[in-house]
This record gives structure tokens, sequence and C-alpha cells, in this order.
């Protein structure tokens, strides 16, 4: 009796053993081919922008909310959120520009906004010529109302074309 039990033990520690090796090969190779199945995640697409003059530098503008009166380090989370946003948008939709704007050395200039609609405006006449924009909205969690749009981001973009949108507008 003690044999059988012995080998059914065995048995199980074999199976067992055999099905973790099958199931951990499975799963690398399952990985290993979607990876190579699934596509890019930036789609290069065609850009609008054709410049001839390549010396153009290529800029982020960050319009920042001067209305709500936010303390500097406020002010510098959400001009970070609104840089990471901008460089998404950028990286999906707009990769050579990104590609320029970071060989220029991924410039930012922050600018003052006076209101909500100032930054509505912005946004608009960005979408209008063909240049990206990231609104950042805040959680609400410490100086202003949840959803408050705080800042916005514009491009990147070269600057004769952000001068365009926001050349009116005095530094941060």
């Amino acid at each position: 009796m003690e044999i059988i039990a012995s080998n059914a033990i065995a048995n199980s520690v074999t199976i067992f053993s055999l099905g973790t090796v099958f199931g951990a090969t499975s799963v690398y190779y399952f990985l290993r081919m979607r990876r190579k199945l699934d596509p890019p995640t930036a789609v290069p697409l065609e850009e609008r922008f054709e410049f001839p003059d390549l010396n153009d530098e290529y800029r982020l503008i960050m319009a920042v909310r001067n209305d709500l009166r936010m303390q500097k380090g406020k002010v510098g989370a959400q001009c970070g959120h609104a840089a990471v946003a901008a460089y998404a948008k950028a990286l999906k939709y707009r990769p050579k520009t990104l590609s320029r704007w970071m060989q220029f050395g991924g410039t930012k200039i922050t600018v003052r906004l006076d209101s909500e609609q100032e930054l509505l405006d912005l946004d608009k006449k960005a979408k209008e010529i063909g240049v990206l924009s990231s609104i950042v909205r805040d959680a609400g969690q410490t100086q202003v109302a949840p959803g408050t749009r705080t800042v916005i981001a514009i491009g990147p973009a070269p600057k004769s074309v952000l001068d365009s949108i926001t050349g009116h507008l005095k530094l941060y």
C-alpha cells in the first residue's frame, strides 16, 4: 500500500512539473508572437507643416491662467502635466515634429493668460491652423476646484507658427 501511495505522489509531482513547464513555455511563446503582431504605438501620419526655413526653432508654449492665483509649486505641477500631455499627443500624431522639437532641446516657454476664455480662444486658434494643443484640467485636491482648466500646452511647432497664436502674450 505504501508503494502505491509513493508512486501516486511521484506521478502527481511529475505531472505537475510537466504542466508548469508546458504552461510557462506556452505563455512565453504567446507573448513573443503577440509582440511581433502588435502595430507600433506611434503611427507616422502625414504632417501638415512643411516649412521652408529649417532653422525655425521648434518650441512648446504653455499658457498659465494667472486669474487662478495658483502658488508656484502648483503652477509647476500643472505645467509638468501640460508638457507630458503635449509630448504624448505629439508622439501619437506628429512624431516628425516631436523629433524636430527634441533636436532643438525641447524648448518650453511659459506665458500668462488672464481668463479661461482666453485659454479656450487659444485652443480654438491652434486647432484652426493645425497645431496640437492640450488643456490641463485640475483634479481639485488642493488649490482649485475639480475640473478647472489651468494650463494649455500649444505645440510643439515652429516658433513662427506659435508666434501667430501666442506672440501677444507676456512671459509668466
